[in-house]
């Protein structure tokens, strides 16, 4: 019995199949390969050749140079006069500009001299204070006496005021010049005021605390 037979495929046949599968197959590596790396780009935020600086930079160049903020002007110093007086703090200085003369004045105090506490603990009810009354940058010679200053408390009672050395002193140009004042000070508020020729040019605010 004689059996057909089927010529078997050539080998010639099978070569162009078997390299469009293989080329096909190369393909799909190569794009699936593309596909991982541009998802690993995604995920991790940067490209292989981006840096942290180029973010830092395009960050500065979108929201513009932040200014430096400066320091605060430091505050003028007020000016006064026999026709415009000045209040002002206890350790301020003044601009005084009178007829005969410009200078820088500046009072501060009353140092304390405390008593000791009286029986059972209670703190004084007064204590003995010092006022020094500086004057500097005479344009001309500038001539103050002791009772060109007055002080009173916050109820409106008069302090008596006494000088602690020379009672008068004179601030010339490069010569500066200083006077002390002592007085008896209840606690609370009060104030010393300069007067030149009658007319009151300052007056300083300040507080005694003695508890």
């Amino acid at each position: 019995m004689n059996v057909p037979r089927h010529p078997a495929p050539s080998r010639a046949g099978l070569r162009p199949s078997g390299f469009r599968r293989l080329v096909l197959t190369g393909c799909h590596l190569a794009l699936a390969a593309a596909v991982l790396t541009t998802a690993t780009g995604c995920g991790s935020g940067h490209s292989a050749s981006s840096r942290p600086t180029d973010a830092a930079s395009d960050t500065v160049r979108d929201l513009g140079s932040v200014p430096i903020p400066s320091a605060p002007a430091a505050q003028a110093t007020p000016t006064a006069g026999e026709k415009h007086l000045q209040l002002v703090a206890m350790g301020s200085s003044i601009r005084a500009e009178l007829p005969e003369a410009s200078a820088l004045v500046r009072a501060s105090g009353p140092e304390e001299d405390l008593p000791s506490a009286t029986p059972g603990g209670k703190p004084p009810e007064q204590t003995t204070g010092t006022l020094t009354i500086a004057f500097d940058q005479a344009s001309a010679p500038l001539t103050v006496r002791a009772e060109d200053f007055a002080s009173r408390d916050e109820q409106g009672k008069d302090i008596a005021l006494k000088p602690a050395g020379a009672a008068t002193v004179t601030a010339t140009p490069g010569h500066p010049a200083t006077l002390t004042l002592t007085g008896t000070f209840q606690a609370g508020a009060a104030q010393l005021t300069w007067r030149h020729d009658q007319k009151t040019v300052a007056v300083w605010d300040f507080n005694i605390e003695l508890d």
